[in-house]
């Protein structure tokens, strides 16, 4: 079964991208692709949706649910953020082409919206505006990740 967008789900989710940092640049029409690109997802506890140092080719919007953030350093796992209801993740990995820096698991049932890569670049990253926040915010997040307890090998 999947979810069909209604007129109250794509308002929402269009709100709630407005409100991301590297988003706010863009303008109503690029807005509404990038809404109508999204596509549903549901998972159970316990599922890992993504998984450190896989190649990231996904941006995920939380709808409902909560997810935790762990990142592994050597043989420890630490929960460095717990995420839920118009958060989301995965856009560091493609911004950067580099793999994912962390682990996401599902606390419970969790439905998202996600994002493909191909999408992604075709409707963000052809906006030099848009683009510079993109990249601002991940410079913004990076440097908030490595203050975190498991990228200094606690």
């Amino acid at each position: 079964m999947t979810l069909e967008p209604t007129s109250a789900i794509f308002k929402h989710l269009r709100r709630v991208l407005q409100q991301a940092l590297f988003l706010q640049s863009m303008g109503p029409s690029e807005l509404d692709k990038l809404t109508i690109s999204l596509k549903p997802m549901r998972v159970f506890k316990g599922y890992e949706i993504i998984k450190q140092g896989d190649p990231g080719d996904t941006f995920y919007l939380i709808a409902s649910g909560r997810v935790s953030v762990y990142v592994n350093k050597g043989s420890y796992r630490t929960k460095v953020a717990e995420l839920g209801q118009d958060k989301y993740f995965g856009e560091m990995a493609l911004i950067s082409n580099e793999p994912r820096t962390a682990t996401v698991m599902a606390e419970g049932l969790t439905e998202l919206f996600v994002l493909e890569k191909g999408s992604f670049e075709s409707i963000l990253m052809r906006n030099p505006t848009i683009a510079a926040k993109i990249k601002e915010a991940y410079q913004q997040r990076g440097e908030a990740n490595s203050k975190l307890p498991g990228s200094e090998g606690q």
